[in-house]
């Protein structure tokens, strides 16, 4: 049985690890393990015990972000509606980490949580699974499309260039 007290420790753990490694992408740094590890004040073993890579720690931080973001909206049924919307808000206010990013050649952890978030689930049917990994990437060619423009467009102003192109 799980130790509460262990995933207490586990969970702040890993919020260290991924808080250090977004205050030194910020800082253009050339992150490392050993680096990562220092900045949060963890041992390698304790990074290597929640994370494979940089990337899945970037990873971790951004979908826990977005978990906090999404749980914060005062009527969720607007994000179950619109989910890709909302990422694309969210995303929008990482700007200055997905400068890092691009520029550390990092965007694949994007991808992924694209995927995660916007894709199907194990038990989707496969049409289904189609529409949804279709949207996925949509969504995701977008966001790639801001962050290739270095944000020049607000999200407001790209939902209104969709808008035009699809009639509404």
């Amino acid at each position: 049985m799980p130790n509460a007290r262990n995933s207490e420790i586990c969970q702040h753990t890993k919020d260290s690890i991924a808080n250090a490694a977004v205050d030194l992408l910020l800082l253009d740094a050339d992150l490392s393990v050993s680096l990562l590890c220092r900045q949060a004040g963890v041992s390698r073993n304790a990074f290597y015990r929640n994370f494979d890579s940089i990337e899945e720690v970037v990873g971790y931080y951004l979908r826990s972000r977005w978990i906090r973001y999404a749980s914060s909206l005062p009527d969720r049924r607007d994000l179950l509606d619109s989910p890709g919307r909302y990422l694309i808000i969210y995303i929008y206010g990482q700007r200055p980490l997905l400068r890092s990013l691009r520029q550390k050649q990092m965007l694949g952890v994007l991808e992924e949580m694209f995927l995660e978030v916007l894709g199907p689930d194990k038990g989707t049917p496969p049409s289904l699974r189609y529409h949804r990994n279709g949207m996925a990437f949509l969504i995701y060619g977008l966001v790639r499309t801001m962050i290739e423009n270095d944000f020049t467009e607000t999200p407001e102003e790209v939902f209104q260039l969709m808008d035009s192109v699809s009639g509404k």
